[in-house]
């Protein structure tokens, strides 16, 4: 991963994802927190209603995370951290009204740092993931707007994403016509937001191959 895209990463995110320092449901009903990371094992084949193995493993996810208590700023145990998770989970009829709206029954509270470091960590799951797909193998030698638009659709859908006619286009260099294929759905709200930006990251890429520009520069937000 080119260092541009690394530095502007949670700047690229924050206006999609929201940066929330607390857990929250999002719209399927899965707990989440920092910048749009889920810390939630349940199925989406039964997103509101957790086994109780994926309880458990939930738990282990938010567990791994450097959580404070909102009142006394004290480290908070793991008891803490897994009743925070049930009581967030159980507040479905919250998830349609968004994630900033669970700040007011959050007790425990995420410090940037740990945001950071669980968005950066993902971050290069993700990498590593992209690299070992044939589309995408070179992966390092990509323009950095095309780099930061792979890892934005990743973000946004995982990294195993199939879109056959995109990876075929990322596969032959031929950026332009990955930037008509890159949109995924639903088409609307923060996805249609990240499908803007992904568009034109592509479009910037084909730019600096077409014009021979620096592709460790990073173009976005500016139009190449």
């Amino acid at each position: 991963m080119r260092n541009s895209v690394r530095s502007i990463w949670t700047e690229f995110n924050e206006p999609i994802e929201a940066r929330l320092d607390f857990m929250y449901l999002d719209i399927k009903g899965l707990v989440t927190t920092g910048l749009g990371n889920l810390i939630d094992a349940t199925s989406l084949a039964h997103p509101h209603t957790p086994t109780p193995a994926e309880r458990t493993k939930s738990h282990q996810l938010a567990q791994q995370l450097g959580w404070r208590t909102k009142v006394g700023d004290a480290a908070a145990t793991p008891a803490q951290i897994a009743a925070e998770w049930d009581q967030i989970k159980a507040r479905l009829g919250q998830a349609s009204l968004g994630g900033a709206s669970f700040r007011a029954f959050a007790t425990l509270r995420l410090p940037d740092a740990e945001i950071d470091r669980l968005a950066f960590e993902k971050l290069t799951e993700m990498e590593g993931v992209l690299k070992h797909r044939a589309p995408f193998g070179s992966f390092d030698s990509f323009p950095a707007d095309a780099q930061l638009g792979l890892l934005s659709m990743s973000w946004g859908m995982g990294p195993a994403f199939n879109f056959p006619k995109f990876q075929g286009s990322v596969a032959a260099g031929d950026w332009a016509t990955a930037a008509t294929r890159c949109r995924f759905q639903p088409d609307t709200g923060g996805v249609s937001l990240r499908n803007d930006r992904d568009q034109r990251l592509f479009k910037n890429a084909a730019a600096v191959v077409t014009k021979h520009l620096n592709p460790d520069t990073l173009i976005w937000p500016a139009v190449a």
